[in-house]
């Protein structure tokens, strides 16, 4: 039981997993599938094993380790269900062991389920660096002086183990913080082919030989496949980010084993960047055969956004990260692919027909897993959590209250109603200029009215969803002085008020709260809706944004670029979702031959290419990307009319959900240059997103410009590697016609 499961049993175990799949019977089971319900009968045990401690409630079983404060098994049904591919299983990028060179590493049984009637255990890891050693030196992420505490909480009932770590700097310690990432990793064995992300990332992942053997792009997490079901695609492990607050259960699942281990986080909470933080949540390792991953990123580096966490000397600082639920499931009923399934399946490899039954199957493992989710938020803060800085529920507050939209310039027939509001407390780093947008710059970027939430990883976060009339409640608030941030589809920036101050047991009801949208003039025109995404333009829908290769076949999709008509053209047909580079690069470099619609088609479009010629790399050193990267500049054009000649100040808002090497990109009126874009990078091109870092860039520039009649407002992408660019969200042109560029008004407007 304690052995690892070696080389040769991992790959037994993904073989037999392929063959019981291609041995289907030739129907369909009529039955639809259902979730195995777990057996609360056994009491909870926790064994000391000596170097490891074993959980133990007759339905999952997991074994810690004492110095490491690792996961190393997780048991259900009697089976093993993590992977050893990597040494580690279950891991927190920062782990006590160094702690052992200063005696400052201890164990203890926090919870002992002899003195509760078997209803619950609890062990804790414990290392004290005694601000003389790091703990997790040698972690991807980078170590820490901080003091660290790993629990593990296991329940009569619970069908998975909860882990949590206590992040703590003591006043005498010397400045510091948590390295670039931190995290909690879990590895499952290969017999997990499935993974689910959202309604969008839940699909039959590649092989992991065929994702192990395949050939490096650009960077080592884009591999170009040769085989298997997605042969003549590139599997990019960035392709399974998400917004962590929207997503609250994602992981793996097996097909033929009907059984799911998932992620739960029951708040984002202890979560860095707030709402809109994009992370990863599940790929597989770099080596040529490895194991699927499960990731939590709780501190992150990624998306343009290295969140922030610096502690003084002098500071006593505490951060508690979970309980994290690690939940396991399985089906008791399932469907069988048909014969027929299964030959339509292995005919279509390379852009493969996938059985409706695993995808039924999976899909209710997946939806057993975010109705568990709903079940923990509503659990959340979990009263067995004791003995470190974590409030109960009768320790918190909220706040709640009506955002009320006063658009004074929107158009006619504007609605004032906020749909997918999203509200939340952060720390108040601006409290003293928390305004609703900035003014009008030549280039300015901002993360919205006050920057800071967007990349602050010291705090603690409060958000949630509020209701298309403006109503909402926070609630379940640690007590403490907040601001108050507020964002919705439709409405361009953000809102934000100061000083909500919020005390243990209390409601403070703000009741109804004006919100005035910057606008700087009236509307000429947009292009999109701001919703902090791309999905209203062509391509950047869920169904399609995170493939890999759209800055390629954007040249095969817009061959002569773009002209978009205002009031005439369609975003949804004929706005790209990036604009970049356009490729000069021979197609036959890069496109599979065999392909039926190679522009379109969401897999196998490729060329293949061979490890001989491309040697796998580990770092970014450009494999075959070298041959067809290169672009020239692109420029869109913009058509628009006006009745009459104008004066004053236009104003161009273009909203960015992700920028690369954009620097250059540049923007004219009726041929003449009226400034840069100027973005800031977000590797939204590398990372494979339209939901990155979001970003507004407003360019002023003289009205006088403008002409009755036609006018072209061109932007224009400089030559360069096709993963650069602009990812859109939302673009406006307003004009002010009482004041000209450098402030002075207008004669005519007295």
């Amino acid at each position: 039981m304690k052995s690892p499961a070696s080389s040769c049993l991992r790959r037994l175990l993904a073989l037999s997993s392929l063959t019981a799949a291609l041995a289907a019977p030739l129907l369909r089971a009529a039955d639809a599938p259902t979730i195995a319900k777990p057996d609360a009968k056994y009491k909870v045990t926790v064994t000391d094993e000596g170097t490891t401690y074993l959980l133990n409630n007759g339905i999952v079983a997991a074994r810690i380790n004492k110095s490491t404060g690792s996961l190393e098994q997780v048991f259900y049904k009697g089976v093993d269900r993590a992977g050893h591919d990597q040494g580690g299983v279950g891991d927190w990028e920062q782990n006590t062991s160094a702690a052992a060179q200063v005696d400052g590493l201890t164990d203890s049984i926090t919870i002992d389920p002899a003195k509760n009637g078997g209803e619950r255990a609890e062990v804790s890891i414990k290392g004290v660096s005694k601000d003389q050693v790091q703990l997790g030196a040698g972690a991807a992420g980078g170590g820490t002086y901080f003091d660290m505490e790993i629990r593990y909480s296991m329940g009569r009932g619970d069908s998975g183990v909860y882990t949590y770590c206590t992040y703590t700097h003591p006043a005498s310690y010397r400045a510091g913080g948590v390295g670039a990432e931190s995290r909690f990793i879990l590895r499952v064995n290969q017999t997990f082919d499935w993974l689910s992300v959202d309604k969008d990332r839940n699909l039959l992942a590649a092989g992991p030989l065929n994702w192990g053997t395949g050939v490096v792009v650009n960077a080592k997490e884009q591999r170009i496949m040769s085989q298997g079901p997605y042969k003549n695609s590139v599997e990019h492990k960035y392709s399974y980010n998400g917004v962590q607050f929207k997503i609250p259960a994602y992981g793996w699942s097996s097909t033929s084993e009907h059984v799911g281990v998932w992620f739960i986080n029951p708040t984002i909470e202890y979560l860095s960047g707030g709402a809109s933080k994009l992370e990863l949540q599940t790929h597989y390792g770099d080596n040529d055969n490895p194991d699927p991953i499960i990731l939590d990123y709780w501190k992150g580096s990624h998306y343009g956004r290295n969140t922030s966490l610096n502690v003084a000397q002098g500071e006593e600082w505490h951060r508690v990260v979970g309980p994290i639920f690690v939940y396991v499931n399985s089906l008791d009923k399932f469907e069988t692919p048909s014969s027929q399934d299964m030959a339509a399946f292995k005919a279509s490899f390379g852009n493969p027909i996938v059985p409706q039954a695993w995808h039924d199957n999976q899909t209710a493992l997946f939806n057993d897993a975010l109705a568990q989710a709903k079940i923990e938020k509503a659990k959340w803060p979990y009263d067995w959590v004791q003995g470190v800085d974590y409030p109960h529920k009768n320790e918190r507050g909220s706040v709640s209250g009506q955002l009320v939209l006063n658009d004074a310039y929107a158009p006619k027939g504007y609605s004032t109603k906020l749909p997918n509001l999203t509200v939340g407390l952060t720390y108040p780093f601006d409290a003293d200029n928390a305004t609703n947008a900035p003014g009008p710059d030549a280039g300015g970027a901002y993360y919205g009215s006050t920057a800071s939430w967007v990349t602050d990883a010291k705090h603690y976060q409060f958000w949630e969803n509020g209701s298309a009339d403006g109503k909402f409640t926070i609630d379940k608030v640690r007590p403490g002085t907040y601001t108050l941030h507020a964002f919705a589809d439709g409405v361009l920036g953000e809102m934000a008020r100061a000083n909500i101050t919020v005390e243990a047991g209390k409601n403070v009801d703000l009741g109804k709260i004006e919100w005035k949208p910057v606008r700087y003039g009236k509307q000429l025109w947009d292009i999109g809706y701001a919703d902090r995404s791309s999905n209203e333009f062509f391509k950047g829908d869920g169904d399609n944004f995170w493939l890999w290769g759209w800055p390629l076949r954007y040249s095969l999709l817009f061959p002569n670029d773009i002209t978009y008509t205002i009031g005439k053209s369609n975003p949804a047909k004929d706005w790209f979702f990036e604009e970049v580079p356009h490729s000069t690069a021979d197609t036959k470099l890069w496109l599979n031959p065999e392909a039926k619609d190679p522009a379109n088609q969401r897999f196998g479009w490729v060329k293949a290419e061979s490890r001989e010629q491309y040697p796998i790399t580990t770092g970014d050193s450009g494999g075959v990307w070298r041959q067809y990267s290169a672009g020239r500049d692109t420029s869109w054009n913009i058509k628009f009319n006006l009745d009459k000649a104008v004066q004053g100040t236009a104003i161009f808002r273009i909203a960015l959900t992700g920028a690369d090497g954009a620097f250059g990109t540049s923007v004219s009126v009726n041929g003449q240059t009226v400034g840069r874009v100027g973005a800031f990078g977000t590797n939204a091109f590398r990372y494979n997103t339209a939901l990155g870092v979001w970003q507004e860039r407003d360019l002023t520039f003289d009205a006088g410009l403008l002409k009755a009649g036609e006018n072209t407002l061109t932007i224009t992408v400089p030559a360069g590697d096709v993963k650069s660019g602009l990812v859109y969200d939302y673009l406006r042109l307003e004009l002010n016609e009482y004041y000209k560029p450098d402030g002075t008004k207008i004669a005519s407007a007295q």
